[in-house]
């Protein structure tokens, strides 16, 4: 008896340790189908991979895009599996004497963890407690989502500290037959977190749901605000099988003309070229767009101010506001916090300016195993000699300067673009 309570002190102690120490699940909202199947390990322990918000923790999203705070519980970090992968468990030694075992129960049951003696004997996962690595049999992951919790045979129940997962299996969408190529090798087949399965992403000009069709409206090739209507044979390869219906004021191909004659202000911000008798078109400068020139292009659109910095647009041009420690018209330059602080060093050292932070260390180079310091950082050691500090160069960062800065993280990628990381910079 007195054992058991010393358990139970501990597992309230230890849930205490877990609950404050919870981190979000590394988890990609968007996957893509891979062709080969994939194996899953989950380590079933209450040490590492526990999220508390099913939204913002598990998944590190919004929590109020989907309404579903019943699964707000601490959990594993669930899973999405491909139709076919397989998942195994591997457990924690001390477990064992638990005589821990997995049961397959409902979302509701998931809730509110259920003891042994509510799980019939078919809901259980394995035959034995868990011990070591087991694979989970594919009868229980078929199609759907499906939800595992921890049942001991004794002991304190562990499900409501988080030892509960749910699993969400897919299927593909992305085959006209088992021989045809993936979305008929012009699309991607992806499938994002709130999906039930994989779908085709079609690459331009296709579309349908294995991106079988050719459709050049999809290309967006009439202005104004026209309609597109596809001609010609359905799914024809010909670039020019559509019609633009113009609006009022507009014509030609791509309804790009405007009727009417060239007058000396029929451009706000551009100038008129003529195209036909009764029709002209406006070229605006780099500052206006619009049919007419009429609108002022915001240029904090394409996030010229970096490292962090602020943007206001005004008419022709834009202005950043730099955050501390950086300077210039796009926040490029560095300040040296040694010379903004006119700092001296004591014992002979030297200051050394820390980049992206208005901050320096006082210390000299280091002599010896000057490899401490990977892609061209710079080894010093502190002031005391105590110790060595690395300073990274631009796009660099971490103890030893291996951690490449993720530039896309402060870029915001319009009408659907990705954003490629790189070395001290990103591309759309």
């Amino acid at each position: 008896m007195k054992l058991k309570s010393i358990i139970v002190v501990m597992v309230h102690v230890f849930q205490g340790c877990i609950v404050d120490g919870q981190t979000a699940c590394k988890r990609s909202s968007t996957s893509e189908w891979k062709l080969q199947p994939t194996v899953h390990i989950v380590k079933w322990s209450l040490t590492q991979n526990i999220c508390s918000n099913f939204y913002a923790d598990c998944w590190n999203t919004d929590v109020n895009a989907v309404e579903h705070s019943a699964l707000s519980h601490p959990q594993l970090c669930p899973l999405q599996l491909q139709l076919g992968d397989a998942l195994f468990v591997s457990s924690e030694p001390s477990f064992q004497s638990h005589g821990m075992n997995l049961a397959n129960v409902s979302l509701e049951e998931f809730i509110r963890c259920p003891q042994q003696t509510d799980i019939p004997q078919l809901q259980m996962i394995f035959g034995c407690r868990l011990s070591g690595m087991h694979q989970i049999d594919p009868q229980w992951l078929r199609v759907g989502t499906h939800y595992f919790t921890e049942v001991p045979s004794r002991g304190p129940p562990l499900c409501n500290l988080g030892l509960r997962l749910n699993v969400t299996v897919k299927p593909h969408l992305c085959q006209q037959s088992r021989s045809a190529p993936f979305c008929s090798g012009r699309g991607r087949c992806l499938s994002h977190i709130w999906e039930e399965a994989y779908n085709c992403h079609c690459n331009q000009l296709y579309s349908g749901q294995f991106c079988q069709e050719f459709d050049v409206c999809s290309s967006k090739p009439c202005y104004n605000n026209a309609s597109c209507i596809r001609k010609g044979v359905k799914g024809e390869l010909d670039a020019e099988s559509y019609e633009c219906i113009c609006p009022p004021m507009f014509a030609g191909k791509n309804c790009s003309e405007i009727i009417g004659e060239c007058q000396p202000h029929s451009c706000y911000s551009g100038s008129c070229h003529r195209v036909s008798s009764n029709t002209y078109r406006c070229q605006c400068n780099k500052y206006a767009a619009g049919a007419f020139c009429e609108t002022d292009i915001n240029e904090c659109d394409c996030n010229p101010c970096k490292n962090g910095g602020s943007c206001n647009d005004y008419v022709g041009h834009f202005k950043c506001h730099c955050p501390v420690g950086f300077e210039g018209h796009q926040c490029e330059v560095d300040i040296d916090a040694c010379l903004f602080h006119n700092v001296s060093c004591n014992r002979g050292t030297q200051c050394v300016d820390k980049p992206y932070e208005l901050a320096y260390m006082c210390g000299t180079a280091c002599q010896e195993n000057t490899e401490l310091c990977a892609n061209g950082g710079r080894c010093f050691h502190d002031e005391d000699n105590q110790g060595y500090q690395c300073v990274c160069v631009p796009g660099w960062t971490g103890p030893t300067c291996l951690e490449n800065i993720n530039d896309c993280e402060v870029s915001w990628c319009q009408n659907g673009g990705t954003c490629e990381d790189g070395i001290n910079e990103y591309r759309y």
